[in-house]
């Protein structure tokens, strides 16, 4: 079966629903910065995880680096890798980005009754997390 045409276009509103800034990161921003709670990623592996180029990667990086949410570092001083690694003060705002995003994302659901947000809830985790509550994707 083929996703119809709504279908898509309900998915971009929802996108757009949730784009804008969260405190002080865009919401790209708050996707990237999600990425590196974990092990430090490179700029490939962020780029492959984000589905954007390494270019877009690497210039959102910098405006990070720049505000002292990141950092980067070459393990093993092995200049030909670099990682890409939260700081104290990225994990601060990414906290406080993460709380702005939930509100905003509370509100956009507050359209639906309870049982259709359960509904969508069974859905996405159908869509995105095997049957032992692992994500399919990073």
């Amino acid at each position: 079966m083929e996703i119809s045409s709504s279908m898509v276009e309900y998915l971009i509103v929802l996108q757009d629903a949730l784009g804008g800034h969260y405190g002080e990161l865009s919401r790209p921003q708050l996707r990237l910065m999600m990425k590196l709670r974990g092990a430090a990623p490179t700029v490939s592996e962020l780029a492959e995880r984000l589905n954007i180029s390494s270019p877009g990667v690497t210039q959102m990086i910098d405006k990070l680096q720049a505000r002292g949410f990141v950092t980067r570092y070459s393990p093993d001083k092995d200049q030909r890798i670099v990682r890409v690694a939260i700081t104290e003060t990225g994990r601060a705002t990414l906290k406080r980005s993460e709380l702005l995003f939930a509100q905003r994302v509370n509100e956009v659901m507050t359209l639906l009754s309870v049982e259709q947000r359960e509904t969508l809830e069974n859905l996405l985790k159908t869509l995105f997390y095997d049957s032992q509550g692992k994500k399919m994707t990073d």
